[in-house]
């Protein structure tokens, strides 16, 4: 698709751009006492109308959940390529499916904890994963996810049906659950870069490859925090990375000293090399690596605001509103838990604007 496509979207999306709260805005929200005072505050903002819906300040997670399905909505009526959204949605898509997994096996209701920001038919999953006549249907593998378009014939739900039948024969051998959020954690990166090589945008590929660098150092940390084995880390690694996954097998074995220095050259470095320090507790290292995570989330928009149309716009506003979301939700947890303001104020999420 040719970058004029989207003179129009563009167009469109930088107007609402103009009502994402600013950094200085976030601050002085973060001087208030209460989530009360907060909310009050926000009555002026493009978050009025859920707002004045509220039974209870508590209930924020409506404000902030109806807000991120209005602007999902607003880039799908505008948006020449689907590819845009379905990148942006495959974290929910894996999260819902994740939940219906986890109902089917443990039977239970999770229906609170789904995220309606998706675009799949959760019944007719959920429907078709109880099925006895689908029990032995074959399952997708990851590597099919290399197939070229025309050779897919499954519908999308069909598709992420597979991937849920696939989670629970793996539970069904093991009888760990984590393993059921390894594998789709793993198959989400996969369905992630296959959308960014259908939009054909080398940058938000090379994105995605850094962003799984970034989730694969997380998981590395998180197993040697936790003194598990090497096994766990090569069952939790991600493929498709700028890093190989052999590399984190080496890395395994090192201290902080030298695994700062094995990525010195690395393209994530200079989201890590200031956090991994010998004197810091690992568990501080991975709070910090997760604010890292999402600051390179930020300079994607960053850079992409110099582009004056194209696909990189769009996403751009998108991750700017989901780091929002995020940042008035670390306000208003923080408020309703009389956390200090600057301690609040370090938790804030680096910010497009």
């Amino acid at each position: 698709m040719r970058k004029d496509d989207y003179i129009g979207a563009s167009i469109s999306t930088r107007i609402y751009e103009k009502n994402l709260l600013t950094r200085t805005e976030l601050e002085r929200l973060n001087d208030f006492d209460s989530l009360k005072d907060i909310l009050a505050q926000l009555n002026d903002s493009i978050y009025r109308d859920p707002i004045e819906s509220l039974v209870r300040p508590e209930e924020y997670e409506k404000i902030l959940k109806a807000e991120l399905k209005r602007v999902y909505e607003l880039i799908e009526d505008f948006s020449p390529d689907e590819n845009i959204l379905k990148y942006m949605r495959e974290k929910y898509h894996f999260h819902n499916l994740k939940l219906i997994v986890k109902e089917v096996i443990q039977d239970k209701d999770y229906k609170e904890l789904y995220l309606d920001m998706g675009e799949l038919d959760l019944a007719f999953i959920k429907k078709n994963l109880i099925k006895e006549d689908h029990k032995d249907k074959p399952f997708i593998s990851v590597d099919d996810l290399n197939l070229k378009n025309e050779e897919k014939v499954k519908k999308d739900e069909e598709v992420y049906l597979d991937f849920a039948k696939k989670a629970i024969e793996i539970f069904e051998k093991t009888k760990d659950p984590q393993d059921i959020d390894l594998y789709l954690d793993k198959v989400n990166y996969q369905m992630k870069l296959e959308d960014a090589k259908n939009l054909g945008l080398e940058e938000l590929i090379d994105f995605t490859r850094e962003d799984i660098d970034l989730i694969n150092l997380k998981t590395l940390l998180r197993v040697k925090s936790q003194d598990e084995s090497i096994d766990l880390l090569e069952e939790s690694l991600i493929e498709g990375g700028f890093i190989e996954e052999d590399k984190f097998k080496e890395y395994f074995s090192m201290d902080l000293p030298r695994l700062k220095a094995s990525l010195a050259k690395s393209r994530i470095s200079k989201y890590v090399d200031g956090l991994l320090k010998e004197s810091r507790d690992l568990d501080d290292i991975i709070l910090d690596l997760e604010k890292a995570i999402d600051a390179h989330m930020t300079d994607f928009t960053i850079d992409a605001k110099i582009v004056t149309f194209g696909p990189e716009v769009l996403l751009n506003f998108l991750i700017s509103k989901e780091i929002e979301i995020k940042n008035l939700r670390i306000l208003f947890v923080s408020k309703m838990n009389g956390l200090d303001r600057d301690l609040t104020l370090e938790r804030l999420r680096k910010s497009y604007v």
